[in-house]
């Protein structure tokens, strides 16, 4: 996952490019060819070092089409890539050009490399027009290798990229490679194109122990398609020639692509109409188009359509359309359909969301998960969605996706509410994450809930400094962000937050109810014992509430149950305490939720809490997240019995390099954290052991599995 530091505005997105990447998968090929050293011709490409370094503009010597511009230059960098255009890289240490937000890239091997011996870099353009070839050189090359190795896995590559004048057709040539002393390991490396994002961009893929001429094509990211990396490891070499080609292929003339949908993922009834829903239609062919058609279908708990037609469209431009505005009022999901007429490419005719009509929520995010994250580092903001409520309504809760990254446990964040002007008019108490919250929508209970009538508001997270960086708030990818959505504020407020849409769908949701809370909430929150769920709430303050209803379900399910119901105080200005048992639970994750009631009948409800109960009687060692692991990796097991247990931690030559004693612990589920950097390990195969002491039979055991860490 790449983590974005906002107020840099890293992402530089070429939209109205977006869908012109004219290469695929299915026209690449892995060829047997001739390498030849440029020697002596051309220009060296100079930079200040061999290390994290970017070139100045270097001429291509002809006109290049990619990614539906044309360009005459581009800017090396040492990390085994090219960046089309006059503009260097934000930055130089970029290791992963599919996680970066650079666009235009050619990556014949990306990762953190330095110079070998002699190393050089240059460009040279052979041939005359219309077929000139521009060549560009890595010679003698390395890996970086970290203090507690001692030496690069090999100790020296050389390979070209050939950019092919009017075809535009892309080479990486392969020459020779020499092994370094360090004993062979699996190295992760991409080797590549990409346009605006990692969806546009065709990647190599192969295990580090497979030969480079068996190496196969993807199109999009590698964790998109679930394969591996372009692996390689210093006893498995390419042999001089090996030549990844990547073939343009022609626009067609007439291809209207519906690239987006915006609208909201979750949308309450009453409090989120009437919703416009909007289309990004980009012009994907070659020529000119005129007099579009553009159609809306919303089909499933509601039923609605509307068509609009663009004039005129330019080739590679995009327009946005926005449709007439309708009201859902019945529950459960919708499906949108957006849709052009037939052309020349229908593949991209037609593009679908869902759209969950509910009682209470606002999000733009849908279910699925996060992937990225934004946030402040070290320092500190707001980070906020934009949401327009109809009628009156409180605003009581704000749900904030948490990243799955162990650099965000321990930090202090809080949630806020702000008015259209940017003022904070409710707040929610402090929170500290926990490993149970990452990966998950954590639930913020605003103390005061505020009114929104009829206006536009804010909701978000508020991000405390810290001396490590940490990325609290994920999201999902929207290339553009819709305008009007996302936003970013100083901590304190008091100025109108400032607009973002280079950084994707900020994962926060809005909870609105008719009626603030009758009770102000300190404390939900529950464990599970054998098969009993016990749960526990605590309020500060009670003001002319009746009683609380407890309600369950599975997860996966919408059909909440009534399992018990406490008596409220009433009127209250001390804290109380309540406890509620459900006992006989089977396995399966519960969510659990209060209703809380007013003696007027007004009720709102509480955060989720989930609790699982395995039913595993045994113990598991579950694979360690994230592996590879270049920094902070996490030990994930399960307990069925009480036990003792301890990690150790082994290189492959069998020697031992950390013993960390976990102690007695309860039956559950567990992560323990461990830091490779801090064990200064170099990359290669390690392998972990899970001790454990049976605390009712006294029985011995142990469990391994594997990890591997890059550098």
């Amino acid at each position: 996952m790449k983590k974005l530091l906002l107020l840099f505005s890293l992402f530089a997105l070429y939209f109205t490019a977006f869908s012109q990447f004219s290469y695929t998968a299915a026209n690449a090929l892995n060829v047997a060819g001739t390498y030849t050293d440029l020697g002596t011709s051309g220009t060296v490409i100079t930079t200040a070092g061999f290390d994290d370094n970017n070139s100045t503009a270097q001429n291509i010597g002809f006109t290049f089409f990619f990614n539906g511009a044309n360009f005459t230059q581009f800017i090396l960098n040492t990390n085994g890539f090219i960046k089309l255009g006059s503009a260097a890289p934000t930055g130089a240490a970029i290791y992963s050009a599919l996680s970066s937000t650079e666009t235009n890239l050619i990556y014949p091997l990306n990762l953190d490399l330095i110079g070998g011996t002699n190393p050089e870099y240059r460009v040279f353009t052979s041939g005359s027009a219309p077929t000139r070839i521009c060549t560009i050189q890595f010679k003698n090359v390395a890996d970086y290798f970290p203090p507690a190795s001692t030496a690069s896995q090999f100790q020296e590559m050389n390979f070209q990229v050939k950019l092919y004048e009017t075809s535009n057709n892309i080479e990486f040539v392969y020459g020779s490679f020499v092994a370094g002393a360090t004993p062979a390991a699996a190295y992760l490396t991409e080797a590549g194109i990409k346009g605006s994002t990692a969806a546009n961009s065709v990647n190599v893929t192969k295990g580090s122990n497979t030969a480079w001429a068996s190496a196969s094509f993807v199109n999009n990211s590698y964790d998109a398609n679930a394969v591996n990396a372009h692996n390689i490891r210093n006893n498995v070499l390419p042999v001089p020639g090996r030549t990844y080609r990547f073939a343009a292929v022609a626009l067609p003339a007439n291809d209207a692509q519906v690239s987006n949908i915006y609208s909201l993922a979750k949308i309450p009834v009453g409090y989120g109409s009437p919703h416009v829903v909007s289309a990004v239609i980009t012009n994907s062919g070659a020529g000119a188009l005129a007099n579009v058609g553009v159609t809306l279908s919303v089909t499933g708990a509601n039923i609605f359509s509307d068509a609009k037609t663009i004039a005129n469209l330019a080739a590679g431009a995009s327009a946005t359309v926005s449709f007439a505005a309708y009201s859902p009022a019945n529950l459960g999901t919708n499906t949108l359909n957006v849709s052009v007429a037939a052309d020349d490419n229908n593949s991209n005719n037609t593009l679908t969301t869902t759209q969950l009509v509910n009682s209470g929520t606002f999000s733009y995010a849908d279910n699925a998960g996060n992937n990225s994250s934004v946030g402040y580092g070290t320092g500190s903001g707001l980070i906020l969605t934009r949401y327009t409520l109809s009628g009156s309504g409180y605003i009581t809760n704000v749900n904030v996706f948490i990243p799955n990254a162990t650099t965000i446990t321990g930090n202090s964040v809080y949630a806020v509410v702000l008015d259209n002007a940017g003022t904070i008019i409710g707040q929610s108490a402090n929170a500290v994450i926990a490993a149970a919250d990452l990966g998950t929508y954590k639930n913020f209970l605003i103390t005061t809930s505020p009114l929104i009538n009829s206006a536009g508001f804010f909701v978000g997270l508020a991000q405390t400094a810290n001396a490590t960086a940490y990325f609290p708030v994920g999201t999902q990818t929207e290339a553009p962000a819709r305008a009007g959505a996302f936003y970013t504020a100083p901590l304190a407020a008091g100025v109108a937050p400032a607009q973002n849409t280079t950084l994707g769908k900020f994962m926060i949701e809005a909870v609105v109810a008719a009626f603030p809370l009758p009770v102000k909430l300190t404390d939900f929150s529950g464990r599970i014992a054998e098969d009993i769920s016990y749960l526990t709430w605590s309020t500060a303050s009670e003001l002319n509430s009746d009683h609380f209803e407890v309600e369950k379900t599975l997860v996966g399910t919408t059909n909440w149950s009534v399992i018990g119901k406490m008596a409220a105080a009433g009127y209250s200005n001390t804290p109380r305490k309540y406890d509620f048992t459900d006992a006989g639970i089977t396995a399966g994750k519960w969510l659990y939720r209060l209703k809380v009631i007013d003696r007027d009948a007004s009720f709102a409800y509480s955060p989720v809490v989930m609790l699982e109960l395995t039913g595993n009687k045994n113990f598991t060692l579950r694979q360690n997240y994230p592996n590879p692991v270049k920094d902070i990796t996490l030990f994930r097991y399960e307990l069925g019995r009480d036990a003792a247990v301890v990690f150790e931690l082994f290189g492959m030559d069998g020697r031992k390099i950390m013993n960390q004693q976990q102690g007695s612990l309860k039956k559950g589920v567990y992560t323990t954290p461990v830091d490779v950097k801090l064990l200064a390990l170099p990359s290669g195969k390690y392998i972990y052991r899970m001790l454990i002491k049976d605390k009712v039979t006294g029985q011995l055991s142990s469990l391994t599995r594997e990890m591997n860490v890059i550098k």
